[in-house]
């Protein structure tokens, strides 16, 4: 779907979206929604991945937002509408998981996994980190099954 032409639905989509946050009425959207207009229209862009999107946009673009023409440019771009819930991305966030399984059994234990959400990457904040994990099962040692974790995450 990404890099092509938008559809006739999309367009209406990202329109009633975009207006949503088009504060102003001027057809722009400030460079701080970009991720959060992304995200609402089931996109899941990083921190990173909307920094670097952001400064693709020209500097007179950068004083007065964030045009249309351009949000639709953006929303299209390769990869844009890559989904969370993909085989590929199911496969990523185990691995990412198996680092951290130094005897491969496929359990993290729960403090190790608090402290990578809290320390690494984008972190969370300790309330962000109870509530993903709260209802998550746990063995008797306090070690989560990293695969059943990644399925439930990314079919929320």
């Amino acid at each position: 779907m990404a890099n092509e032409t938008p559809t006739t639905e999309q367009l209406n989509e990202f329109r009633e979206a975009f207006g949503l946050f088009d504060r102003t009425g001027e057809g722009k959207i400030q460079r701080s929604s970009l991720g959060t207009l992304l995200r609402a229209l089931g996109q899941n862009p990083t921190e990173a991945e909307v920094q670097e999107l952001t400064g693709d946009i020209s500097k007179s673009d950068d004083a007065d937002g964030i045009p249309f023409d351009e949000f639709v440019k953006i929303a299209m771009r390769p990869g844009g509408f890559s989904s969370a819930n993909s085989e590929d991305s199911f496969n990523e966030f185990v691995q990412a998981f198996q680092v951290f399984d130094r005897d491969a059994l496929g359990y993290i234990s729960a403090g190790e996994l608090r402290y990578v959400l809290t320390s690494l990457g984008e972190p969370l904040s300790d309330s962000e980190v109870d509530e993903l994990l709260k209802g998550v099962p746990m063995d008797k040692h306090g070690n989560i099954n990293y695969e059943e974790l990644v399925r439930t995450l990314i079919s929320a």
